[in-house]
């Protein structure tokens, strides 16, 4: 009766061994997209130190970064210029620009699922990341 093995014991250890594994897996993502939501972040800042690099370099020159006729609101030659400064692998725009104080008030870069939106307002810098999936993609072909 011994040798016998018990079913129920079994498919308890199963059950404990997959929800100690799910939760593992669970832990793992968090800590994963964490890290790398930080490291969006980082490469945020530098491209905004970056802006702010070039800004006064064109302040200089009597030019301006800032273009808003163009769709990532940069004057030629620009991205160029930040791009060789800012070691970032992801997409940047300037939205908002204050000419005034010849500053950058806002910002976006993406870099895959990762959204870092910077906004200055009043004098309080914000920034935000975001995580965004794709969960559909609707197209006519």
């Amino acid at each position: 009766m011994r040798d016998r093995i018990n079913l129920g014991k079994i498919i308890k250890f199963i059950l404990v061994a997959v929800g100690i594994f799910i939760i593992g897996i669970a832990v793992f993502m968090f800590f994963r997209t964490r890290a790398r939501a930080k490291d969006a972040l980082r490469e945020a800042k530098n491209i905004y130190r970056a802006l702010y690099t070039i800004d006064v370099e064109y302040y200089a020159q009597g030019k301006t970064i800032y273009d808003h006729s163009k769709g990532d609101g940069l004057a030629d030659g620009v991205k160029e210029d930040v791009d060789r400064l800012a070691d970032a692998e992801g997409k940047y725009i300037v939205t908002s620009y204050n000419a005034r104080k010849r500053e950058v008030t806002g910002m976006q870069y993406r870099n895959g699922h990762y959204l870092v939106t910077y906004t200055k307002k009043d004098g309080h810098e914000i920034w935000t990341v975001d995580y965004s999936m794709r969960l559909y993609r609707l197209t006519d072909e």
